[in-house]
């Protein structure tokens, strides 16, 4: 590692470092506080998981092998914990990474990883993303404005517009799509249940989109809070937002029954 002048960065990371050697720990600390960082340790992931219960950090640097509890069920754990607000950017420090475990990370809620022995100049480049997620974040949570929610469940009128304007064919649509419903729900659980976070966002993006074609605003919303938590890690409330779509489809089929019945 050469020798030069280091620059503090105008708003330094909060990092944490989890392994569970000493000399790793003591290394890793030399280098994020010449950089001007801010750094705790932990020495396996039921440490880093008390950690974070009680602070925020911009970064966490995580073993992957630990006694105790290995980087993958911290990882998973603190995702959990998190709960979709905010998110912490996880890197994993591995010197046995395969690219056939890059599911197995992601799923875990990893969002970059190191491979030991790292060059100096890769860690400077992952701080360097720490620093630009961290920009952005705070940005999109200072304008990003929070939608209202949909004011009804069913909206005859636009899904008749998106189908062509015909009420007999977006009436035939409609029926199909609600009859379809308790598979598709089916199909999130199923997705779920087995892990494959690739097949648990195409059918929420599906289901999100046939949803709005069809009025279903309420429905679609939901689907796309699903699917935009599928892109940020396997996490428990995956499982909350699946549970919640079951009452929607249960009052999407009572009002869609009563547009039927009302012959408009």
């Amino acid at each position: 590692m050469s020798e030069k002048t280091v620059t503090a960065p105008d708003s330094p990371l909060a990092i944490l470092v989890v392994d569970d050697d000493e000399l790793n720990q003591r290394m890793m600390r030399l280098i994020l506080q010449r950089e001007g960082h801010r750094v705790e340790s932990a020495y396996n992931g039921e440490e880093a998981i008390e950690a974070v219960k009680t602070k925020a950090f911009d970064m966490i640097l995580m073993d992957l092998q630990m006694p105790v509890m290995d980087g993958m069920e911290a990882s998973r754990r603190i995702r959990a914990l998190e709960n979709g607000k905010g998110r912490t950017f996880i890197v994993a420090l591995t010197a046995s990474y395969l690219p056939e475990r890059g599911r197995e990370l992601f799923e875990a809620g990893i969002d970059n990883y190191l491979s030991k022995p790292f060059e100096v100049a890769h860690l400077h480049n992952i701080l360097q993303h720490g620093l630009e997620k961290r920009e952005i974040q705070v940005l999109s949570e200072r304008v990003e404005p929070v939608p209202a929610p949909p004011a009804t469940d069913l909206d005859f009128q636009v899904g008749i517009q998106r189908v062509g304007g015909d009420s007999a064919v977006y009436k035939d649509l409609l029926g199909d799509f609600i009859d379809e419903l308790p598979a598709k729900l089916e199909q999130l659980w199923s997705y779920y249940r087995h892990r494959d976070v690739d097949g648990l966002y195409r059918a929420a993006h599906n289901l999100k989109g046939v949803s709005a074609t069809l009025g279903a605003l309420r429905l679609s919303a939901q689907a796309q809070r699903l699917e935009k938590q599928v892109t940020q890690g396997y996490t428990e409330l995956l499982e909350v937002l699946i549970n919640d779509i079951s009452p929607l489809i249960r009052k999407l089929k009572e009002t869609a029954a009563n547009y039927f019945a009302s012959g408009k």
